[in-house]
């Protein structure tokens, strides 16, 4: 009897090649490399929604561009296989995707077989496979119902954008109120006006003792409170007149209280604390977390064994398995002394009320694989994120660290001073996870032994002017936290809709915090203005809830839909009629015209927001919008001005439609001058080489590629030589060679210059990649190979 053929697909290639390794020849492994089918997007008006608005909200799928012969292979191998298991991630974009599948692929529910797994070991794959389940229709309802609905409000807001402030702007469901957030809290930041409050601190230090010198806090003053508000502590003389008081009366101490306090450990990672974390103690940006820890649930081959290093990264639920909690505590019990195993395991409970709680916490997949074991087969980013999941996993299942924190009270006449000390009794969880609260270290201090009634000497008293701060911009952690707080999308979602507001040019990242832009400010205004309830945060974050009841079978999706969209497409039809657009709001500073000495207006494009002259179209002066294109170097110092090479004016960093940032000469268009920049928003100085082109005789001109830059023929397009140039600024030239012939398609063969030297390609490239050594180097080359394969076998 022939053995049964079995077929398993899964999202991602690593994850095929890890689970392959696990399975073994009795399974045959392919990936889908995601989603294989989209919402169509073609056609004009509502026929590009792919959408069948009439017919019950309908979405119309179609093979999505790339994906055609990837589809293919499956369908061929499905056609091969007697079992077909599907095996996507264990989420709802996970099940929507198996579900894509089973429909691509033509399989029945009963030929569809869904499998799901929270880690990639061995025992839960093959755990997975003996007990396969059909797919969840309920949760591919919620995704399908999120996918249409973001298709709804992002294709219909996009071209009421398009027609009121600029052409190509983007705007969603989800992004556009995480964007308000951002917005809001810039113009917190922009209103806030500081206060000012004065502070009263001593060195103090027993008699004949100033080697037991310590700190004291004004903390009270006439029985109030000495802080802001107190109008003692409201200027320099009111505080000067505190200060001269405390000098003029002796110290001594009033009470000396002891109190035991317990620093609790933090429950495992979910997804919005990794993203918090990483970027806290790593300075990962959420895209960059989420892309490493993919790669530990992938899996990797460790000692031989090929597995998953943490179980699945998009959850919201902070629930362990009970193998895994008798797994951990096992392993604090081997070692750890026996008091840092509690009694019981610690359990804890989701904070968020819209968790689904459909996944564990994010956790080692075997506390065994610790930080230092796992290091040699993981870089440097994989063994960082690692260790810091593994330690909070770890540190979770231990007891609380237990402290006790003494107050020393000093009287001196009318006020009364606060030094506080904090002594570790048992660190508990601490021994894996420090105290990295700075701001919390900074309040206790090392005090000596005094007692009540005791006198102090006063070394040193320093009265200090402060003022309030604004409000903290957001980081992509806070912002993170922010969404969840309110409610506004879910674990798979938090990376993209920061990524996606960030690469629009609707706020900028310098030195890690937000800066909203005047286009993403303009794009928030008008959608308020126009869409209230859009952009309303509880609105936004109740119809999250609502998709998660589709989920649980409690709300049918094509009536959430149709809820939603018909109030919205009226308010659409009018605000596309009524809406004043904000193209030319007249500028309210000081600038003028560059050309004409005009007013100025504000407009906008894809890239940002600039100033134009209100007299266009007969004054077509330009200038960069003050304050945005400013940016900062790694100090936090304003960025040093650069000189237009050509016309002198200053140059302005500006970012093109790709994403990639340049220089520009602010007098454009008069002068269109532009100058290449490295990562920290430098400008390259381009070498100056002064060349005939060899082919045709044309000047020659230094242009900056991928690799840096080059020469390129001033004839182009009709001449496309290029010659390459060194790191020194040195023109390479490359050996001729002639005669050759490329044995793959006919066509000559040229001389180019790669990372490791000149070598023969073909000139038919793209349709044709063929390359190979230089003549005379292929003896050379396969000695090299030779060399490298002698020293690994030595290995």
């Amino acid at each position: 009897m022939a053995a049964t053929k079995k077929l398993l697909i899964v999202e991602s290639p690593a994850k095929a090649k890890t689970i392959k390794k696990i399975l073994g020849k009795d399974f045959t492994v392919k990936a889908s490399v995601g989603h294989i089918r989209d919402l169509k997007s073609s056609g004009r008006g509502k026929k590009a929604l792919g959408i069948d608005i009439e017919h019950g909200y309908k979405p119309d799928y179609t093979i999505i561009k790339g994906k055609e012969k990837t589809v293919k292979e499956l369908q061929d191998a499905a056609a091969k296989a007697d079992e077909v298991y599907l095996a996507p991630d264990p989420d709802r974009e996970g099940e929507a995707i198996a579900w894509h599948l089973k429909e691509a692929l033509s399989l029945s529910d009963e030929e569809a077989h869904r499998v799901t797994y929270s880690a990639i070991t061995k025992s839960a794959v093959l755990k997975a496979l003996e007990n396969p389940h059909k797919i969840d229709m309920d949760r591919v309802n919620a995704q399908q119902g999120r996918r249409v609905l973001d298709r709804l409000v992002g294709f219909s807001l996009s071209p009421f954008l398009w027609k009121k402030v600029a052409k190509n702007l983007s705007a969603g469901r989800v992004q556009s109120v995480a964007l308000r957030i951002v917005v809001e809290r810039e113009r917190e930041i922009k209103a806030f006006v500081p206060e000012e409050y004065w502070k009263i601190k001593a060195l103090v230090s027993p008699p004949e003792a100033k080697k037991d010198q310590f700190e004291a806090a004004l903390v009270r003053w006439q029985g109030k409170k000495f802080e802001l508000g107190n109008p003692a502590a409201a200027t320099e003389a009111s505080s000067a007149e505190v200060a001269d008081h405390i000098k003029a009366n002796s110290l001594n101490i009033l009470k000396i209280e002891t109190r035991e306090a317990k620093g609790r450990p933090s429950p495992p990672y979910i997804t919005s604390t990794l993203q918090q974390g990483a970027s806290t103690f790593l300075g990962f940006g959420t895209t960059k977390t989420m892309s490493v820890a993919q790669k530990l649930y992938e899996g990797m081959e460790i000692d031989g064994e090929t597995q998953g290093l943490i179980t699945y990264m998009r959850t919201d639920s902070t629930r362990i398995a009970p193998e895994a909690l008798d797994d951990v505590r096992n392993y604090i019990k081997n070692n750890f002394d026996p008091e840092f195993l509690p009694e019981k395991p610690q359990i804890y409970s989701t904070k968020s009320k819209n968790a689904q709680d459909a996944h564990e916490a994010i956790r080692p997949s075997s506390t065994e694989l610790t930080p230092e074991k796992v290091k040699p087969y993981l870089t440097r980013d994989q063994y960082r994120l690692y260790e810091l999941i593994w330690r909070r996993f770890v540190a979770s299942q231990m007891p609380p660290a237990r402290f006790d924190i003494t107050t020393v009270t000093i009287a001196a006449g009318e006020a009364e001073l606060e030094a506080k000390g904090r002594i570790v009794r048992f660190p508990g969880h601490t021994i894996l996870i420090p105290d990295s609260d700075k701001k919390e270290d900074s309040k206790y201090q090392n005090l000596p032994d005094v007692k009540e009634n005791d006198p102090l000497d006063m070394d040193k008293l320093d009265v200090t002017q402060n003022f309030t701060k604004p409000p903290s911009r957001y980081s992509e952690a806070s912002l993170v936290k922010a969404l969840e707080k309110e409610g506004i999308g879910r674990p798979s979602t938090y990376a993209p809709i920061i990524k996606t507001i960030n690469d629009r040019g609707y706020v900028r990242l310098e030195k890690r915090a937000f800066h909203a832009t005047e286009l993403g400010m303009a794009v928030v205004d008008i959608l308020i203005s126009n869409f209230d309830d859009i952009m309303d945060l509880q609105f936004t974050a109740n119809m999250e809830g609502s998709l998660d009841e589709v989920e649980q079978g409690k709300t049918d999706w094509v009536k959430l839909i149709d809820q939603f969209y018909k109030p919205f497409d009226a308010r659409l039809e009018k605000a596309l009629k009524d809406a004043e657009p904000l193209k030319g709001r007249p500028w309210e500073g000081e600038e003028k015209c560059p050309l004409c000495g005009g007013n100025l207006v504000v407009r906008y494009s894809v890239n940002g927001a600039f100033l134009g002259c209100a007299n266009y179209p007969e004054c077509k002066g330009l200038m960069p919008m003050p304050g945005e294109n400013e940016g900062e170097d790694a100090n936090g110092e304003p960025a040093e001005a650069v000189a237009c090479p050509e016309c002198g004016s200053n140059m302005v960093l500006k970012k093109s439609r790709y994403g990639k940032e340049f220089l520009a000469c602010s007098r454009y268009p008069e002068c269109k001058t532009t100058m290449s920049v490295d990562k920290d928003g430098k400008p390259v100085e381009l070498p100056k080489i002064e060349r005939d082109c060899d082919v045709c005789g044309k000047p020659m001109e230094v242009k900056m590629g991928r690799r840096g830059p080059f020469l390129a023929c001033s004839g182009y397009p009709d001449c496309k030589n290029t010659m390459p140039i060194d790191k020194d600024g040195n023109v390479i030239v490359l050996p001729k060679v002639e005669g050759e012939v490329c044995e793959k398609c006919g066509k000559p063969m040229e001389v180019k210059m790669g990372r490791r030297g000149p070598f023969l390609a073909c000139t038919g490239f793209p349709k044709c990649r063929n390359a190979k050594p230089l003549p005379g180097e292929e003896g050379a080359d396969k000695k090299k190979t030779d060399n490298k394969d002698d020293g690994e076998k030595k290995k």
